[in-house]
């Protein structure tokens, strides 16, 4: 142990003598700027310079928006199609047809899912009261409802009345 203690001390001691003859003097003083010369109180007011340099006049003031280039989307390939799950969806969502259509959630929080079953990702959540329109038949205990927002999804049965709260 005393002798890696003493190899350690050895070395760092070898390193400062290298260091104290060959690392004297600044090997990066050619590389430095030249000092700024030094100001009068009469420049830093505002003054102009002892020795007036020619100023240049200003370049004409061009527009950004005549530089930058017409944007153009281009989609290589074919037409984009709706996936198979959403393309009987409608963009709009369609408007209530009449209040004896409607359902009302009964849940305090009801899921709305992706399809039928609660293996489904959730797509929203509908609060108590929510009415929402049927969009398809009720099979398995699922219906396809579209949303006041016009979102559309599965959603349990269970929790839907026809009676308003």
């Amino acid at each position: 142990m005393i002798r890696l203690g003493l190899l350690m001390l050895a070395t760092l001691l070898g390193l400062y003598a290298v260091l104290a003859i060959y690392g004297a003097g600044d090997l990066r003083a050619d590389r430095r700027p030249p000092p700024p010369p030094e100001a009068t109180a009469a420049q830093d007011a505002g003054a102009a310079p002892a020795t007036a340099m020619q100023a240049e006049a200003p370049a004409e003031i061009i527009p950004a928006a005549s530089q930058t280039p017409e944007q153009v989307v281009e989609f290589p390939g074919p037409e984009l199609m709706p996936s198979p799950e959403h393309a009987a969806d409608d963009i709009v969502a369609p408007a209530p047809a009449a209040d004896a259509d409607m359902l009302y959630v009964t849940a305090t929080r009801l899921n709305m899912r992706s399809g039928p079953g609660s293996g489904n990702p959730v797509v929203s959540a509908l609060d108590q009261g929510t009415g929402v329109m049927p969009v398809g038949d009720a099979r398995d205990g699922w219906i396809e409802v579209s949303a006041p927002g016009g979102s559309r999804g599965f959603v349990s049965t269970d929790f839907l009345s026809t009676e308003a709260p």
